[in-house]
């Protein structure tokens, strides 16, 4: 009788399937929020980007390396930023004189840095924060009066 007893215990399989199948969704759930986490921040730096080259273009505008630095503050403030960013976004502004020295026919590059919490990403409770920066050089228009 025994031996009749542990084979029928050998032949259960069904007891296994269960324990693999909650294995295999939790699985699924962590990559589904691994690559949601990955997706916003791709579109928090593509925010970022666009928003740098705004402002870069903007300050290329400008007459005067004062009136560039401030209205590349002012794209900037006047992005979707402020919603995105845990504070609000830097903004500085570099620029290299052209060959003769003066600011028409230089470039100007604004970088924007902006910080994320990373709950906002991943979309659940998640410490901690994100730094994303990026640069835009754009060549200062030489013939704008």
């Amino acid at each position: 009788m025994s031996s009749r007893a542990s084979s029928n215990w050998r032949d259960e399989s069904g007891v296994v399937t269960p324990v693999d199948m909650m294995f295999l969704l939790v699985f699924c759930l962590v990559a589904v929020v691994f690559l949601g986490y990955l997706g916003r921040m791709h579109a928090a730096g593509i925010q970022v980007t666009n928003t740098a080259q705004a402002a870069a273009r903007a300050a290329s505008i400008a007459a005067s390396p004062t009136e560039a630095d401030a209205v590349a503050r002012q794209v900037v403030s006047a992005s979707a930023l402020s919603s995105r960013c845990a504070g609000a976004p830097s903004t500085s502004l570099n620029w290299q004189p052209s060959t003769v020295g003066t600011w028409r026919g230089g470039a100007v590059t604004v970088t924007v840095s902006c910080t994320v919490r990373n709950q906002s990403l991943s979309g659940v409770w998640s410490p901690g924060t994100r730094t994303i920066t990026v640069s835009d050089t754009q060549p200062i228009d030489r013939y704008r009066r």
